[in-house]
């Protein structure tokens, strides 16, 4: 395979007389194999100089392969200027894995929003394929591609490239599990790295830091170059590139870390030899042609790890709320307890996919005790990630490279702990698959996780309100034929008038249920339903189409069970009847409690003043809990009253509507907006600071007149402001509405 080095710097380009001869571009090497298969490993700034030269010298149209390490910015900043993006015809293949709130898509996207470039992603004139990664194997063209997941402060995998039996491995932003002295690691996740390097004829390595700069660097996800010389060692690789370069790195101590690395390898004693990469540089890179070991899974399967179930041990309340606290984004379960002996009897019973245990509670017999709890659950790969303190606990025994025991060092880093359960959750979660694509249907024996597969689904049953009363016997029926499915931000679950042949349990997510208006092309919205609430289940006991579209508004996992096991249940459980009457008649009165609280204003289409005072609160406690501070404005039209004496009510009406939509138009989605009454509107911005006033207050006064000029309106609109500040909002809005209101009278005067 051929390589060469368009971008070689980490965290930010650093360009300039005293970065030439290494480099100052991002993240980006290029790989050819012998096939012609062209392999893009990570878009920084280097990219750009690479697409005009893929461009130029490439047949059209052209074909690539993209493997993003992550997508922080240093990776992917040079996509906005990749030239065979915008090429018609040209096929983009992005592989990355999955990120903490948003999928691959959405973050290469998010960087070419208005705001930041003149061209969105959707205007590219390529054929552009996402791809979400775990780890794994998959192939592009001869190219077989191993992944894993790294050690950083987000999500990251290695890459893992072999054709004509040479192989390169990639693993840039990366530091090591655990700081051992006297041998390599006693850790299971860098025994793990070593063991994904092992026998490569080129290794391309983060090595940003010195051994001494790491001291001060520990939880930001690099390495030094020591610890990237020791694993490259231990690996048996036969060539190591320090990569991943420091900005503050000019070219002279590029030249001193690149002797240091040399050094380290002499006093090692052994075979190996290391350069650092420079922009530019290219290598060819052979190997023997044995067939290398392949993973045994594959990377393209993803493993929603959404309503998965975390066992939290721990005696510190603090401790246990801060978990919780880092990982509520990923919509997971949550399993608290406080003393490993309720944990052990309860173990079965709780049912939980990963454990994260204080190592305080183990009483010095950890290894042993975690064992039991594994013997507990009947699964031998059990992830349990144990906090440490500063050294490897002695009761920490290696058990090979599968071992599931991982350490992490208190005080830890929210990032990294978040990190490695997504990575453990990844690994070790089986999605419960449907019957039709496993067993006999396809002519295999069930998989060896079948069983865990299936307690697990069952427990996510077990977890919803409307099926919690069944007998295990019910809730196998219903798990049958039942399939678990992940659904996108935007993705459709249910189209209007679709059979009614399935139910939609929610285990985490939300969607919303639209429903086209009977005079009006335009989609209402109905509803939003979340984590335990079923959906589909009115056409299925009425037999009849859909009579709606559900969309998911975030990531959501869904337990899809078939129509005629539902039925089956339903006849024969008084309980679960009777829970499905309740769950009725709850949306029942909430539906006739939001028309009565909540329907919005007739003329402008704005929430009303109940609406406000409701919503208020939960914004409020969120930036009080934040610390961000808010801004509340108050907004009258002067002389409402005279321009429907003069112009009539239909006038006055439209420039009502003309001042909500100036709001709508000159506020963030984030903001509160109403009318208040009358001739008043007020918005409620969180995360907004006293400086912001003036600059609001302008931007709706100047929407207000364009929009006045394009409506035909024809008079004048004007309208007096006021505004109120609070670092800390207090739970009832009618302080601020009252500071408001003494600030619109001072402008006035």
């Amino acid at each position: 395979m051929q390589l060469r080095f368009w971008g070689t710097r980490g965290s930010i380009a650093a360009p300039g007389p005293k970065t030439a001869r290494y480099g100052g571009n991002t993240s980006c090497v290029e790989v050819r194999a012998s096939d012609g298969t062209v392999i893009i490993l990570d878009c920084g700034t280097g990219a750009r100089e690479l697409g005009l030269h893929l461009a130029r010298t490439m047949p059209q149209p052209i074909r690539l392969h993209l493997f993003i390490g992550h997508t922080h910015w240093d990776h992917i900043q040079g996509f906005p200027f990749f030239v065979p993006a915008f090429l018609p015809g040209s096929e983009l293949n992005i592989y990355a894995p999955i990120g903490f709130q948003r999928g691959l898509e959405e973050a290469m996207a998010g960087q070419m929003e208005y705001s930041y470039f003149p061209v969105k992603m959707r205007d590219l004139r390529s054929r552009i394929h996402f791809t979400e990664l775990d780890e794994g194997f998959f192939r592009v063209g001869d190219v077989l591609v191993e992944t894993q997941y790294m050690n950083h402060t987000a999500p990251t995998i290695a890459y893992r490239m072999t054709s004509d039996g040479a192989t390169i491995a990639y693993a840039t932003d990366h530091e090591p599990f655990w700081n051992a002295s006297g041998r390599v690691s006693q850790h299971p996740g860098d025994e793990r790295h070593i063991a994904f390097l092992k026998g490569a004829n080129l290794v391309i390595h983060d090595a940003q830091y010195t051994e001494e700069e790491y001291r001060d660097k520990v939880g930001w996800g690099h390495s030094s170059i020591e610890y990237a010389v020791d694993v490259a060692l231990a690996a048996g690789v036969e060539r190591l590139v320090l990569f991943h370069h420091d900005p503050a790195h000019d070219d002279d101590t590029m030249d001193r870390m690149e002797v240091m690395a040399r050094a380290h390898v002499a006093r090692r004693g052994q075979a190996l030899d290391v350069l650092a990469a420079r922009e530019g540089l290219e290598l060819q890179v052979m190997g023997s042609s044995a067939t290398p070991s392949v993973a045994e899974a594959s990377a393209l399967q993803h493993r929603q790890i959404v309503g998965g179930r975390v066992l939290v041990v721990s005696a510190n309340e603090a401790e246990a709320a801060e978990i919780e606290e880092i990982l509520t984004d990923d919509r997971l379960i949550f399993l608290r307890q406080s003393d490993m002996r309720v944990v052990l009897s309860r173990g079965p019973e709780l049912l939980p996919d990963i454990a994260i245990i204080d190592r305080q509670l183990l009483d010095g017999d950890g290894d042993a005790i975690l064992e039991t709890l594994r013997d507990r659950l009947g699964r031998r790969n059990f992830p349990i990630v144990v906090l440490a303190d500063s050294s490897i606990p002695s009761d920490a025994v290696y058990r090979g490279e599968a071992s599931s025991t991982d350490y992490l060092a208190k005080p830890f880093s929210p990032p990294m702990l978040r990190a490695r359960v997504r990575a453990w959750l990844a690994r070790t979660l089986m999605v419960f698959d449907a019957p039709e694509r496993v067993g006999a249907a396809s002519g295999l024996a069930r998989a060896p996780g079948e069983s865990d597969r299936r307690a697990r689904a069952a427990s996510l049953l077990a977890s919803v309100p409307l099926f919690r009363n069944l007998s295990s016997e019910q809730r196998q029926v219903l798990l049958a034929s039942a399939a678990e499915q992940s659904f996108a931000p935007g993705h459709v679950l249910i189209r209007e008038s679709d059979p009614p042949d399935r139910l939609f349990v929610i285990l985490s997510g939300r969607v919303r249920v639209l429903e086209v208006a009977p005079d009006s092309p335009v989609e209402l919205i109905v509803g939003e339903l979340g984590e335990g609430e079923i959906i589909g289940e009115l056409s299925m006991l009425r037999n009849q189409s859909r009579s709606a579209t559900v969309v998911a508004i975030e990531r959501t996992q869904c337990l899809v069970l078939p129509q005629s096991e539902f039925l089956k249940v339903l006849q024969s459980s008084t309980e679960l009847a009777v829970s499905l009457l309740r769950t009725l008649a709850g949306r029942l009165y909430e539906t006739d409690r939001r028309l009565s609280r909540y329907a919005p204003d007739p003329v402008t289409g704005l929430a009303g003043r109940r609406a406000f005072h409701d919503q208020y609160r939960r914004l409020a406690a969120v930036a009080r809990r934040r610390k961000t501070g808010a801004l509340l404005l108050v907004l009258d039209v002067f002389q409402l009253k005279a321009i429907n004496d003069r112009y009539g009510y239909g006038i006055g009406d439209d420039v009502l509507r003309v001042v909500g939509d100036a709001l709508v138009e000159g506020t963030r989605t984030t903001d509160l907006i109403v009318r208040h009454g009358g001739d008043e509107f007020v918005v409620f911005f969180p995360d907004a600071g006293p400086g912001d006033a003036d600059t609001v207050i302008a931007r709706v006064r100047e929407k207000i007149k364009g929009l006045s000029t394009k409506r035909g309106i024809p008079v004048a609109i004007t309208c007096n402001f006021g505004i109120a500040y609070a670092q800390a909002p207090p739970e009832s809005a009618e302080d601020l509405l009252r500071v408001a209101d003494q600030d619109m009278l001072r402008r006035k005067r």
